[in-house]
């Protein structure tokens, strides 16, 4: 469905007129503004009185990022009262719902960050226009504060238990390997865009070149006779440009020039895809466009197979209960 079949979009208010305080005052909320993590959303307190209480939504409400070039697009389930700015949209259910669901959605949402950018804003329609998975019926089983609850009481009461947890769930593990050990790395089609034909016909191909947008995608272009298109599932990998913007392929696509594909050497599952090309791309900053990874990318030191921690798979219900059994056995 789309997300504006599930939610009524509402928008922030401008801060233009506004006057911010650091801190809290009786009176006051708390006052939201687009960021890439949820800490940083806190951007200080407004007064109510001047604001509207109109404009005040309660915990449990979740709210998008808009605009920011680094911060459009993601989404959190407020844990507080709070006013929004006018780059933040307030996401308000058609039907109720609970938590779950909501941290669900929040975390769908930011997923599409790729559709965006900067100059592409995810506002108005194009907000309302992405389109959002059916919640996976697991969700309906967890009851979010008894496990908090739960799962506080316990590790306060041991904190050897708590790293374990921490280690066992969500951490990266040490073992490593290199990306050719993992993958074949295979150099593209090496195709120019300007001469091939782009088109919206139903069969034309993605066109993947070292763009940071977009999930690597500049265009679709009309089937090339004689040339066959690369089949996904495959990590497009750029070697110069956006070097090691790296991203998963499931359709068929035609590549640009010093554009790699990496064809799994055992088969990976689409969450193991991601993973690895998270960690390939945090590998940039070794790199810029005049220091290119054309020849050291299968090089690259990555997670083994064996290093993946659990939350890669999602498995949200899993978790929770790997860490009832370290609660209750350790």
């Amino acid at each position: 469905m789309f997300l504006g079949d599930i939610f009524e979009v509402v928008n922030g208010i401008a801060s233009s007129d506004l006057e911010i305080s650091r801190e809290k005052k009786e009176g006051h909320v708390v006052y939201m503004r687009p960021a890439s993590t949820q800490q940083r959303t806190f951007s200080g307190f407004v007064n109510i009185d001047e604001v509207g209480r109109e404009n005040v939504f309660p915990p449990g409400t979740l709210f998008v990022s808009t605009n920011g070039e680094g911060s459009h697009s993601f989404a959190y389930v407020s844990r507080v009262d709070f006013v929004a700015n006018s780059d933040v949209s307030i996401l308000l259910p058609k039907k109720e719902m609970a938590l779950p669901t909501k941290l669900f959605y929040a975390n769908c949402i930011t997923m599409n960050r790729w559709r965006f950018s900067y100059g592409r804003k995810p506002k108005g329609d194009r907000l309302k226009a992405i389109l959002l998975p059916k919640v996976p019926k697991w969700l309906a089983g967890i009851d979010i504060d008894s496990i908090e609850e739960g799962l506080t009481k316990s590790l306060k009461s041991n904190n050897v238990k708590t790293k374990k947890i921490v280690t066992k769930l969500t951490t990266i593990g040490s073992e490593t390997t290199k990306v050719q050990d993992l993958f074949d790395v295979i150099y593209g089609s090496n195709m120019e865009l300007v001469n091939l034909e782009k088109t919206a016909d139903l069969k034309a191909v993605n066109f993947v070149s070292r763009t940071s947008k977009n999930n690597g995608v500049s265009a679709k272009v009309a089937r090339i006779e004689g040339v066959n298109p690369i089949n996904g599932p495959v990590l497009t990998v750029a070697g110069g440009g956006s070097v090691l913007e790296t991203f998963l392929q499931l359709e068929p696509f035609y590549s640009g020039r010093d554009l790699f594909y990496l064809k799994p050497k055992v088969k990976l599952t689409k969450e193991e895809m991601l993973f690895y090309a998270m960690c390939i791309r945090a590998n940039k900053h070794l790199y810029s466009y005049g220091r290119q990874a054309n020849k050291t990318l299968k090089d690259i030191a990555i997670p083994a197979l064996s290093a993946i921690p659990k939350w890669v798979y999602g498995a949200e219900r899993e978790m929770v209960m790997e860490a009832g059994k370290l609660i209750a056995h350790d």
